[in-house]
């Protein structure tokens, strides 16, 4: 439903911008050579996109490729459902510029790209403040935080999961977007799912989405995990004293109740500012160390009158 040019030309501008400092001094969104072309020989096209359907499909396509880029550069960025939303509304209004500028017959660079440029500005200030603060004083190009997927051996040695001892359902919170553990714990016949804002290869047992979105029924899962994912995020809003901490601590609790009597969670790093918290009469910690000062926790929830 996306014409070539269109499709292109939004490839074009997020290589562009793929590590764009929204909070450096004039570094506002510019063209591409190809979105250049498409404001000249692609009029019809943009034109085209008055049709409803049309225009959705490619604010779909916009938004989609946003939260690709955006994280590529922050892994902590949040994106859950209703930043989400927000951000889906920012390329809304970008559509109905471009083609309002193209029924005028006045497609200005300048003043489109400013205009987005703010608004991304501003979607960034309201959803995740800790960006500008960060970032205030970086050059014109952002050194993304690495953020990488670890072959399945190596989180079955951080996370110390048994797979003779392992209870299921098995959940990966956090599962990367290729599932890697997923994929190998189901080789192995164990029932385990897996959840990732990014899927690259969409299964029945893998859910694109927040964690933070996300129902976790009580009692239903026998193991859940997350390595570097989950709780590292818990951390980064702990450690910069964000809002989003109360929502990390409510998930958390959510995670625990949502274990079967004997199930565990497995998660790297560890989560000391919450685990002192918890009941002994409801459950068992255990710390794993991992390397030097990098540790992982392990919590069972007990069964009743343990």
């Amino acid at each position: 439903m996306i014409s070539t040019l269109i499709r292109q030309s939004i490839d074009c501008q997020y290589r562009q911008h793929a590590r764009h400092n929204f909070f450096y001094p004039g570094n506002d969104i510019a063209w591409t050579n190809v979105t250049r072309r498409l404001a000249t020989d692609g009029l019809p096209e943009v034109l085209a996109l008055r049709d409803a359907d049309k225009a959705a499909a490619v604010v779909d396509y916009l938004t989609a490729g946003a939260r690709r880029t955006f994280c590529n550069v922050n892994q902590y960025l949040d994106m859950s459902a209703a930043s989400t939303a927000a951000l889906r509304e920012i390329y809304t209004a970008l559509v109905t510029d471009v083609v309002n500028a193209a029924e005028s017959g006045h497609m200005q660079e300048s003043r489109l790209t400013a205009r987005h440029t703010r608004r991304l500005q501003g979607w960034l200030r309201r959803t995740n403040p800790f960006f500008e603060t960060l970032y205030a004083d970086a050059g014109p190009q952002l050194k993304p935080v690495v953020c990488a997927e670890y072959e399945a051996a190596l989180q079955l040695n951080v996370l110390r999961l048994d797979l003779a001892m392992l209870q299921q359902p098995v959940l990966d919170l956090g599962c990367g977007s290729q599932a890697t553990l997923v994929r190998w714990l189901r080789q192995r016949g164990i029932a385990a799912y897996g959840v990732d804002r990014f899927i690259a290869s969409p299964e029945p047992y893998l859910k694109t989405g927040d964690w933070l979105d996300i129902s976790l029924p009580p009692g239903y899962w026998g193991t859940i995990i997350s390595n570097l994912s989950f709780s590292n995020h818990f951390l980064h809003h702990h450690y910069r004293d964000s809002p989003d901490c109360t929502r990390y601590a409510a998930k958390y609790r959510e995670i625990l109740q949502a274990l079967r009597p004997g199930g565990s969670y497995h998660y790297a790093p560890a989560l000391p500012m919450v685990e002192t918290y918890l009941s002994p009469e409801e459950f068992q910690l255990q710390r794993m160390p991992v390397t030097g000062q990098f540790t992982g926790s392990i919590v069972t929830r007990l069964p009743a009158g343990a």
